[in-house]
């Protein structure tokens, strides 16, 4: 136990000196650095006073080296700055020769360098020195470049004011759908000249030389206007190259009268590209040319009227104008500041869309006067070309989008101009089917001309119903007849009720004319003829087309209606017998008792005489008069014929069986002259006046 005690002891004295000599150790290197520290903070000290004394000697020199510097700079850019000046006094010595030649022999991208150093010499000296006398120079320098540079764009847009060829825009009238890409096609100028017409576009417009874009505007007006006049030039010499009237545009003759340099193979090509854009202008006019001529009018042929050729012309104009303006709208685009195209282009259009109003002003007379002179067929002219036009409307509507209301309704003007004549005409046609009822009544009955020529024209009329709605909507009672319809019906069956209305209406006043007019008849019968052969004419025409359906739409009664009209001019036709059934069927006859006896008195045989000579006498006469009336269509006079055989016969026959064999005279021949086959011979040659 002490042992251990004293071991710790030891131990814990052994590690005490250790702990003391490392204290020492401690002790020395803290003196040591202290002596470091204080050698440390002495050359601190010492280099502290030496920056001193370095910044009192170095300070007042760099302030002189910063002065001079900043003279230096100020020299430099005052050298700078006269040499600036003095650039531009050399201007106008410099460019001088550039600016009088004419930009397009040195390069129109030169010229405009050149020029844009005379625009800032001119704002340099207005800015800086205004009395200067070289401003006067260089004002004078510029005004000149100026000058050529608006008359290089004039010139090039002369040098290329080119009406576009016939065969071009025909290509165009062929598409049915134009876009960017399709118009594109259309090289009014080379690219080249584009570019730098463009160029020149946008230094003038940047410098307020506005003037010409009023140029610009002028000459594109002139040159769509030109290839408008060449198309419509081009196909009426076309046509008679072809050897046909100057009427006919179907078959565009060649083109070497105004392309001599094209081949054989172009020019056939040239005539299938022609007769596809004719074509489809014929479906805006398909039907109405030869119904013209089949229903023109007696009197009107060799005075003044509307042209079936120069309908066809101005569709094709109204289709060109656009095709060719949209081509125009592409260039302006290239060549005119955006914020000005719209404008620029506006006053492109305004020229040919007047032009344009004023030939549809124009054909639209001309079809008023053909209505006046009783030509209502024209009419069919002008809805062929308010079709067309109409058809033609959204594309305009697209085009003249950002346009002035006034360019707008330019196009709208057209087809309000063609409306109006046509309800004006429509009006006129069922007035005159009232007067015209006043010309002289055919004198054997048949259908009386007014009747055929309204139905004719009626029947043209269908093609146009969706042109005509508009128009017909206009008149309350048109409109009110459509009351009757279901509701929520498509468009297209209102535009045919609205067409049935007005036929209804036309034939409701060709039925008064018809009932009027033929009250002029003194005989009974040819009065009933007259109206059974129109009542007849007019039933089988509106069956043979749409007519009928279309009607109906408004009144359902129509076929019902015409069908017993037919019947009472029968039964009234029919009391043409009677003079004739006088003899047939009398109460005063000879008693069958007397007959079968043989014994007849005078008094009776003479009674059988004044029997067949009476139906002799009538029955002749009665022939003579009914082959001079005329039944024109088959089916009714063939009906007509067997009515008479089956109402005369089976009477004639009783009483020819009675008497023939019954000897009431000595000269039989006298007094039974016809057999019951001859009296059937006989009603089989009526209404055939060559019998």
């Amino acid at each position: 136990m002490i042992e251990q005690t004293i071991e710790k002891r030891m131990d814990v004295s052994r590690q005490l000196e250790k702990e003391m000599s490392q204290l020492r150790n401690l002790r020395e290197v803290l003196s040591r650095s202290g002596q470091v520290a204080t050698n440390v903070s002495s050359i601190l000290d010492s280099f502290e006073h030496r920056l001193a004394r370095l910044e009192t000697t170095i300070l007042p020199l760099y302030q002189q080296t910063g002065n001079l510097q900043r003279r230096q700079l100020n020299t430099e850019k005052t050298l700078q700055e006269l040499d600036y000046v003095i650039s531009f006094y050399n201007v106008a010595g410099q460019v001088e020769a550039v600016v009088k030649e004419r930009p397009s022999s040195i390069g129109v991208p030169q010229y405009l360098e050149a020029m844009n150093r005379l625009a800032e010499t001119c704002k340099f000296f207005e800015q800086n020195n205004p009395q200067s006398v070289e401003i006067e120079n260089v004002t004078s320098l510029f005004e000149i470049g100026t000058d050529l540079l608006s008359k290089e764009f004039r010139d090039e847009l002369k040098k290329y004011q080119k009406p576009v060829p016939p065969i071009v825009t025909l290509e165009l009238l062929e598409e049915e759908e134009v876009s960017e890409d399709t118009i594109s096609g259309v090289e009014l100028m080379p690219p080249g000249v584009r570019e730098d017409l463009r160029a020149i576009a946008t230094w003038l417009d940047k410098h307020n030389n506005t003037d010409r874009l009023t140029v610009y505007a002028k000459l594109r007006s002139d040159a769509l206007s030109q290839s408008l006049k060449a198309l419509r030039d081009f196909q009426r010499s076309s046509s008679i190259e072809r050897g046909g009237a100057p009427g006919s545009l179907n078959s565009p003759g060649p083109l070497r009268a105004r392309v001599a340099k094209l081949d054989s193979t172009s020019k056939s090509r040239t005539q299938k590209i022609s007769n596809r854009a004719n074509r489809m202008l014929q479906k805006a006019i398909t039907g109405h040319v030869s119904s013209r001529r089949q229903a023109t009018t007696p009197g009107t042929v060799g005075e003044e009227g509307l042209e079936d050729s120069d309908v066809e012309l101005y569709l094709n104009q109204v289709t060109a104008l656009h095709r060719l303006a949209f081509a125009e709208l592409l260039l302006s685009q290239q060549l005119v500041p955006e914020d000005r195209v719209t404008r620029t282009f506006e006053l492109i259009l305004r020229d040919p869309m007047d032009q344009l109003v004023a030939e549809g002003e124009g054909l639209a007379s001309q079809a008023r006067r053909s209505v006046g002179r009783g030509d209502h067929q024209a009419v069919l002219s002008v809805l062929a070309m308010l079709r067309h036009v109409t058809n033609m409307q959204p594309e305009y509507d697209r085009l003249l989008t950002n346009c002035q209301t006034s360019i707008r309704s330019k196009f709208a003007a057209i087809i309000n101009m063609l409306q109006e004549t046509c309800v004006r005409a429509l009006e006129g046609f069922v007035e005159s089917v009232k007067s015209d009822g006043e010309r002289a009544l055919p004198k054997d009955g048949t259908v009386h001309e007014v009747t055929s020529n309204a139905l004719i024209f009626t029947e043209q009329l269908l093609e146009y119903a969706v042109t005509l709605s508009p128009m017909l909507q206009r008149d309350p009672i048109l409109s009110a007849s459509l009351s009757n319809l279901p509701r929520g019906i498509d468009l297209s069956l209102t535009a045919k009720a609205l067409l049935g209305a007005y036929i209804k209406r036309v034939l409701v006043n060709l039925g008064l004319a018809l009932v009027s007019r033929s009250e002029a008849y003194s005989d009974a019968t040819l009065k009933a003829i007259f109206r059974l052969n129109n009542y007849n004419y007019i039933l089988k025409t509106l069956h043979s087309s749409e007519l009928l359906n279309l009607v109906a739409l408004v009144e359902p009664q129509c076929d019902k209606l015409y069908n017993d009209q037919i019947m009472e001019q029968k039964r009234l036709y029919s009391q043409s017998w009677s003079r004739v059934l006088h003899y047939l069927v009398n109460h005063e006859d000879v008693p069958l008792s007397v007959i079968q006896a043989g014994k007849l008195r005078d008094k009776e045989r003479q009674l059988v005489k004044d029997k067949f000579a009476g139906f002799n006498k009538e029955m002749e006469e009665m022939s003579k008069v009914q082959r001079s009336y005329s039944i024109p269509d088959r089916e009714l006079r063939e009906s007509l014929k067997r009515d008479n055989m089956e109402y005369i016969l089976p009477k004639y026959q009783a009483f020819y069986d009675k008497y023939v064999n019954v000897a009431f005279t000595k000269n039989t021949e006298k007094y039974i002259k016809y057999s019951p086959a001859d009296v059937s011979n006989m009603v089989d040659k009526f209404f055939d006046v060559a019998a």
